[in-house]
């Protein structure tokens, strides 16, 4: 009986929990389709695997996973940039799953320079609703063309829909390699000076029970994946 009850207790200690987390698509970041797109994906199951949890995605658009968590439906979300008032809404962990640099993409053809905000009044722009960089332009009284998918303003800028497109640039490169020939592909480019770069971030929904323990538990874990150096391994494959 005592070797039964200390059995049961052992399997409880190390139990695997189990917690769903609200994404959506931003190849090569995160993806339900594609293997090779689930860079922050891998990240955070390998992170919060070192402390014995298991991560169970769901896909949403955007906008709709992000008001899933803040509601409570699901654990958290990612990869979010780290702002003020998603540090009030939400439980934002402390290490950084990626570091993103946004920059506009645009048509060759189109001679495209940018120094300070009021030069870009003169372009049209695109954007993606639910993204950071709406708020950022729009804060400069700036117009921009929102769309639901990223992978439709690149699509309008190739037929001169649009000027300009906000674009992580890795995310940026990876639509145009999959949307459009290799000769179409020759026809972007991406000015150098970034819009903004963004440390990306988990969110985990306040109205759970025990949400700080899991942000705890999670940046104990990612600390652990970068130390032993899967982390950079799991971008430089997945990148090549």
């Amino acid at each position: 009986m005592l070797i039964l009850l200390t059995s049961l207790i052992n399997l409880k200690i190390h139990a695997t929990q189990v917690i769903t987390l609200a994404i959506g698509e931003w190849p090569p970041y995160t993806s339900s389709k594609n293997k090779k797109d689930k860079i922050a994906e891998i990240i955070v199951t390998e992170a919060f695997k070192y402390e014995n949890i298991q991560v169970i995605y769901k896909y949403y658009p955007w906008k709709r996973a992000y008001i899933s968590v803040l509601r409570g439906e699901y654990v958290g979300t990612f990869p979010w940039k780290n702002t003020i008032k998603r540090q009030n809404d939400f439980i934002v962990s402390k290490e950084t799953i990626i570091r993103v640099k946004e920059v506009f993409f645009h048509l060759k053809s189109l001679n495209f320079h940018w120094d300070k905000y009021s030069d870009l009044k003169k372009y049209r722009i695109g954007g993606t609703i639910g993204y950071s960089h709406i708020d950022i332009l729009a804060n400069q009284n700036l117009h921009v063309e929102q769309v639901p998918r990223e992978e439709l303003n690149f699509k309008k800028l190739a037929k001169k829909r649009i000027d300009i497109v906000p674009s992580s640039y890795i995310v940026g490169y990876n639509i145009i390699g999959k949307n459009f020939t290799p000769s179409e592909s020759t026809l972007f480019t991406n000015h150098n000076k970034p819009l903004h770069e963004m440390d990306m971030v988990l969110l985990i929904s306040r109205k759970i029970p025990n949400g700080n323990l899991l942000i705890t538990k999670f940046n104990k874990g990612l600390r652990k994946l970068k130390e032993s150096g899967r982390y950079d391994e799991i971008i430089l494959k997945l990148l090549n």
